[in-house]
């Protein structure tokens, strides 16, 4: 899940737009924009490698905002990653530390969003961690992995710590590990 901030894609984009009107080839630019937007749909490829077929599945997303300490969804990586999934026929369940306690539902209208981790382990076949709240390091994952119907975790941003959730009893997959 490359980011680069809330304002990156904004950005790079205008900077294509003004060079355009002044007649420059950006190829550097436009590729970056083409990684950035490829990058967030690794999880999908990880996860129907994972789990084969994700129709009638349950995924479970770890933290919805752009960055950990913030409300904000605006380009987050995750919306990507709800569309995708739905259009898949893939049922999405969500817990964010900040947006489940605020109650904001701005894009989510196909997820249901619960108020603790455990809650959103409860029944999912695969979990994939998009935001890097500091929190989720110490979750408990003993608890969520006997809650799941299939305890895989993609850790997109290979933030948290493949022994202590192998033990836990999760088949762990990294993003660019």
């Amino acid at each position: 899940m490359v980011g680069g901030g809330s304002c990156f894609p904004k950005d790079v984009s205008a900077l294509i737009h003004t060079a355009d009107d002044y007649g420059y080839e950006t190829q550097l630019l436009k590729a970056a924009v083409s990684v950035n937007q490829r990058q967030r749909l690794i999880a999908i490829e990880k996860l129907q490698q994972a789990l084969k077929i994700l129709k009638g599945k349950t995924v479970g997303l770890l933290g919805l905002t752009f960055k950990p300490d913030t409300d904000d969804l605006r380009d987050a990586p995750a919306l990507d990653l709800i569309e995708q999934l739905h259009r898949l026929g893939t049922k999405i369940k969500a817990f964010d530390p900040l947006v489940s306690q605020t109650g904001m539902r701005h894009g989510l209208s196909n997820v249901m969003v619960e108020t603790d981790a455990e809650r959103l382990a409860d029944g999912c076949d695969a979990l994939v961690l998009v935001t890097d709240w500091k929190q989720f390091r110490t979750l408990d994952y003993d608890k969520m992995a006997k809650l799941m119907n299939n305890p895989v975790m993609i850790d997109g941003r290979n933030y948290l710590d493949q022994e202590t959730l192998e033990k836990a009893g999760f088949r762990y997959i990294g993003i660019g590990r």
